[in-house]
């Protein structure tokens, strides 16, 4: 089957069918302003290569949430593996045909209402424009490619910025189901009765529920991003991962996603969860003898040049220094040979963790917050990890002398190389009772404090 007859196709617009340079956290990039900053749009231009396709028109390499529907759909036998393809927005043309019954989309942040796009940009913003991750997914909704296509295919849109769109969003743009949630056991049902019969008349919304399964990918994602748990359960208020149940992926399932990702030419790989020290383990009982394991097994494969981590929690690494430690000796990891990780200090305020997120800093209490940040970022320092950490701003019930506190806690993190980036509060849910505050032009005197504190570290370090 050659460039068409594919019953489903599947893709992402360029802000995520793109392999940032290699560097998954320059990712992050995709939610600065699309015009009103020069120098910004000409890195972005450099930066947003779409990723590459074989003779086909099927990607390469995929985002992992691509290659998770990818896999459900043909282990359920919805399609044979040559009806289903997944790959980039510029090939669109020559992959659809009139055999097409499903486009598939995936989105991070259609509407730029993420944290980190309402920070940098939109109306709350830095620079007050529209966020590339908005402007890009439009624009390939609206392309001709598949708008030609609706008369014939229906046009699914999910992932995990699905919750920003709604029924109106969906009229407007010309979208025929909108899947909120997690897509291994509801997907598979969904796409044989849209195969079998035909578009939806009206919009139609689904919500599912947590999976019980992770399933193996059938392709190589970009950056090598192999996710290894999902959920949290630590409960945090404003954040949408933590109120999901924790579940790990298989050992054996993982080094096979690890195998997938090198036969294909990435020998660079990025272990994926909300706390990579947690892996077999529970948020009150960690199983340190399983992340070691999941590390050792990981570098073990034949081809595997680098390992590195998305997420780990702060808690996690004060409780346990000797198992950063051995991992880093794992990884072989020296002051020129270092991982990057993304963490959430939030706030420094130990009356706003106690109220929002009194689980975060488990097994210590709220009161400790602020010493096992600085004990986090110490070991971090010590054996070569280097957080990328968030703060929240404008968090509910956030008054004057917590933002205070945050800056207080930001200038003792300065000995200790890592990067430290303000976010707003976006509120998931229900934003009704919540006051949005612009990033700059809403300040106060408490709010310059921080800022300073935080362009002082990350300007000790952004060179490094």
């Amino acid at each position: 089957m050659h460039m068409s007859g594919y019953k489903i196709v599947l893709t992402a617009d360029e802000t995520l069918m793109c392999d940032y340079g290699g560097n998954v956290f320059l990712g992050f990039m995709t939610t600065g302003p699309i015009s009103g900053f020069k120098p910004f749009n000409i890195a972005m231009n450099l930066l947003l290569k779409p990723v590459p396709v074989d003779l086909n028109g099927r990607a390469v390499i995929a985002p992992l949430s691509l290659r998770i529907i990818e896999s459900v759909l043909i282990d359920s036998n919805v399609v044979k593996p040559d009806e289903i393809i997944v790959t980039n927005p510029t090939a669109l043309p020559k992959v659809i045909s009139e055999d097409t019954r499903i486009i598939g989309v995936s989105t991070m942040d259609p509407k730029g209402l993420g944290p980190a796009s309402s920070t940098f940009s939109g109306p709350y913003g830095l620079v007050h424009s529209e966020p590339y991750s908005a402007y890009m997914f439009k624009r390939l909704i609206r392309s001709e490619a598949v708008q030609k296509a609706r008369k014939w295919a229906s046009l699914v849109v999910g992932g995990s910025g699905a919750w920003q769109l709604n029924v109106n969003d969906m009229e407007r743009l010309g979208i025929d189901v909108l899947f909120i949630g997690e897509a291994e056991e509801e997907v598979p049902k969904l796409f044989k009765k849209l195969i079998e019969e035909g578009r939806p008349e009206k919009p139609v919304v689904i919500r599912a529920n947590p999976s019980r399964i992770i399933p193996k990918i059938k392709g190589a994602t970009i950056c090598g991003l192999i996710e290894i748990s999902r959920g949290c359960g630590r409960g945090c208020r404003f954040c949408t991962p933590t109120l999901r149940i924790l579940r790990h992926k298989p050992l054996e399932d993982i080094i096979s996603d690890v195998k997938v990702n090198v036969e294909a030419g990435q020998r660079n790989i990025c272990l994926h969860a909300e706390d990579v020290l947690q892996y077999g383990g529970t948020p009150f009982k960690k199983r340190p003898d399983l992340v070691l394991k999941l590390f050792n097994s990981t570098m073990s494969v034949d081809g595997v040049k680098f390992v590195s981590v998305s997420h780990a929690a702060l808690s996690s690494i004060a409780e346990n220094p000797r198992l950063i430690s051995d991992i880093s000796e794992i990884l072989g990891l020296t002051k020129s040979r270092w991982i990057g990780y993304q963490t959430g200090i939030e706030t420094g305020s130990v009356k706003l963790i106690d109220k929002l997120m009194h689980m975060k800093p488990y097994p210590f209490t709220a009161k400790d917050w602020p010493n096992v940040v600085e004990e986090a970022f110490k070991v971090s320092s010590e054996f070569n990890w280097v957080p990328a950490a968030t703060l929240m701003l404008n968090l509910p019930g956030e008054e004057p002398e917590d933002v205070l506190a945050t800056a207080d806690l930001v200038d003792r993190l300065r000995p200790y190389k890592s990067l430290i980036v303000p976010l707003l509060y976006v509120p998931m849910t229900d934003s009704s009772k919540h006051r949005p505050r612009r990033l700059l032009e809403d300040d106060d005197d408490a709010y310059w404090q921080l800022y300073h504190s935080i362009w002082r570290h990350n300007m000790k370090w952004i060179s490094i």
